[in-house]
């Protein structure tokens, strides 16, 4: 069976040190890259949850520590985005967090509910020391109109 080359111009892959004045250059080249790609409306929502999540590997998975690196990929498909942040730590139950409702006035604990409001699918590793979220192309840009998310 013959395989196709992967299409590098619709994938980005990113392995930053565990530092979160990192993250924010990575932010900007993913919304840079959806641009490019034509996405521009779906840009806000995708360097959101990335900013999110990679912040909480940097933070909570990898504890700070600089030796250690977090990941993002992200590719574009027809159909789907595919956005996957991975760190180097041990992982948390992502299936307790699921149930457990975040407390809006909180200052943390807030990502999984961010990332339903965006994403039209989550999943997680055994471990819960990557995320992948998933985006509808044709539901995504739909949910904006003139700045508001319509859910």
């Amino acid at each position: 069976m013959k395989t196709r080359p992967q299409d590098q111009s619709r994938f980005l892959r990113r392995d930053i040190p565990s530092r979160l004045e990192e993250v924010d250059a990575v932010c900007l080249e993913v919304r840079a890259f959806i641009t490019a790609n034509g996405m521009a409306a779906d840009s806000f929502a995708v360097e959101l949850i990335a900013r999110e999540f990679l912040n909480n590997a940097v933070l909570h998975g990898n504890q700070n520590q600089a030796g250690k690196k977090a990941s993002l990929s992200l590719r574009l498909g027809r159909r789907w985005m595919r956005l996957q942040i991975t760190d180097e730590g041990v992982g948390y139950d992502w299936r307790e967090a699921r149930r457990t409702v975040a407390d809006p006035a909180a200052t943390s604990g807030r990502g999984l509910a961010i990332g339903a409001l965006y994403a039209d699918r989550i999943s997680f590793n055994q471990c819960g020391n990557q995320i992948t979220l998933w985006f509808d192309n044709n539901a995504t840009a739909k949910r904006y109109q003139h700045g508001k998310l319509h859910t």
